[in-house]
């Protein structure tokens, strides 16, 4: 009755001793699950913070995500330790947890926070730069800090209005730190002040000058002209800085001879001379060209009577004359570019008002154009601008043929016209010439080889006077004279290139 039953006893002795193994691995295997539920949710929360600065949540708490993580993990190690460890783990997790779920708003910062955070430090280093500036001297170092500061300044917090004074006021370095540690959106931010240049220190003489200069005045004159009534012009300036066109375009000058100027301005009525004096002066530079040519004094005092005419615009037949004279005077002196400015300008004036000498101007214009022209078509351009009823015209005809002697060659046909030109065509026909009696040379000693041939027959061919000038001009084209003899040696010459005259003593390497 009072037996025990040993195997009821030790099957419970049994589970008893079975039933805490079997509990603390289950609870082990959740602290693990738990953890490692902890620990990917600290993964997705650093994952998810992108900005490397601390947000202002954090820096009041001094914590931060990833040090919940840390202290469940220093906790796990303790875990296997006992049952205290496993209460210690437990807790860990569940502020972890707690954390993750609580702090799941606060995951990422908002777009306000990393501009107030990029402000912050924007303003930190402005105050930087602004003392180094102060505290630096060196001109090229200073230069380069405004650079920095200039490229910065957009990135600074922008300038507040101005608030009442504050009792207790924070360096700009100060604030900008603090700014920095609290990520405030409220500071005022670095200010940059300009120093402008006050408008009364710019050049105020100058500007006086300006206003009372004699163009300024001017102007106020015809400016007065124009609104008669609507106000007054002092008359304290003298009458001679009146411009032309206040003097009704007549200037007043009586001076024969003018220094010739380019205008950079408007001319005055008592520089310009009116056309009776210019007559006068024209006449004179004709009679001192007549008694002693000097070409450059008369082609100044030329261009500056023609100014004077053009600044009156005067187109008479004084104009005529004057374009005529310089004209003649710069084909005289082998200025041939003056000689076609004035050819230009005549050729405007016959077509208004006709003249006497157009004929003559014509020839030369043709004649000018076929001693310079590089084209072949520019002759038949300057042909076709010639007045119909001036072709029949002697000057022009002989123009013409001379034209068509050089262009064929014959030579024979241009001496002769040479020896016949009017006026001043054998100024322009001298450019020709040249070439003419080289083609004449080198027939001669084409026709003649191998013979020799007379000097007199060659200087009668190139248009010369004698012999002494034929064989002088021969051997200057290269040729081989022989002087006691008389003649020319047809059959060394031919075997010698015949060109332009040489500079005086290239013959004898020539014929070396």
């Amino acid at each position: 009755m009072g037996s025990r039953r040993p195997p009821a006893a030790s099957s419970s002795d049994s589970s008893s001793s079975s039933s805490p193994s079997s509990s603390s691995d289950d609870e082990s295997t959740k602290r693990k699950r738990k953890l490692k539920t902890a620990a990917k949710a600290a993964k997705k929360r650093r994952s998810a913070d992108t900005s490397p600065a601390v947000r202002p949540s954090e820096a009041a708490a001094g914590t931060r995500p990833a040090n919940n993580a840390g202290a469940c993990a220093g906790a796990d190690g303790a875990v296997t330790t006992g049952a205290r460890g496993v209460a210690t783990g437990s807790a860990c997790t569940s502020t972890s947890a707690g954390a993750g779920a609580g702090g799941a708003t606060q995951a990422s910062p908002t777009a306000a926070d990393k501009r107030a955070a990029k402000r912050a430090k924007a303003d930190a280093l402005m105050a930087k730069l602004t003392a180094k500036l102060e505290a630096t001297s060196n001109p090229a170092k200073r230069l380069a800090l405004q650079d920095k500061m200039l490229q910065l300044l957009p990135k600074c917090t922008p300038q507040q209005q101005p608030q009442p004074p504050q009792p207790a006021a924070k360096p700009k370095a100060a604030a900008a730190a603090a700014g920095l540690a609290g990520g405030s959106r409220d500071a005022g931010g670095f200010q940059f002040k300009l120093a402008r240049t006050p408008k009364a220190a710019i050049a105020p003489a100058a500007v006086a000058a300006a206003l009372q200069g004699p163009e300024e005045l001017a102007r106020r004159r015809q400016r007065a002209q124009r609104f008669a009534g609507g106000g007054t012009v002092e008359d304290e300036e003298d009458e001679a800085d009146a411009v032309l066109t206040a003097a009704g375009g007549v200037g007043r000058s009586q001076a024969l001879e003018k220094e010739y100027l380019r205008l950079t301005a408007l001319p005055r009525a008592a520089d310009v001379r009116p056309p009776h004096v210019l007559a006068a002066a024209l006449k004179l530079v004709k009679a001192k060209w007549l008694a002693a040519p000097d070409y450059h004094s008369a082609s100044e005092q030329l261009k500056a009577i023609r100014q004077d005419l053009t600044v009156q615009h005067v187109r008479d037949s004084l104009t005529v004359d004057v374009y005529e004279t310089a004209g003649r005077l710069a084909l005289e002196a082998d200025d041939l570019a003056e000689f076609r400015r004035c050819h230009a300008v005549l050729r405007q004036l016959y077509a208004e008002l006709g003249g006497a000498n157009a004929p003559e101007f014509e020839a030369y214009g043709l004649l000018y154009t076929q001693a310079t022209a590089a084209a072949r078509n520019t002759l038949s351009l300057e042909l076709s601008r010639v007045p119909h009823h001036l072709l029949p015209h002697p000057f022009v005809r002989h123009a013409m043929d001379v034209c068509a002697a050089a262009r064929s060659g014959n030579y024979a046909r241009f001496l002769e016209l040479y020896e016949g030109a009017p006026r001043m065509s054998p100024y322009l026909m001298d450019r020709l010439l040249g070439r003419m009696r080289l083609l004449a040379l080198s027939s001669s000693v084409a026709a003649f080889r191998p013979l020799p041939l007379p000097l007199c027959y060659l200087a009668e061919q190139m248009g010369l006077e004698g012999e002494a000038e034929a064989a002088d001009l021969a051997e200057q084209y290269g040729a081989v004279v022989d002087r006691a003899a008389g003649v020319l040696d047809t059959r060394t010459s031919s075997a010698r290139p015949l060109g332009p005259p040489r500079p005086p003593g290239s013959e004898g390497g020539a014929a070396g």
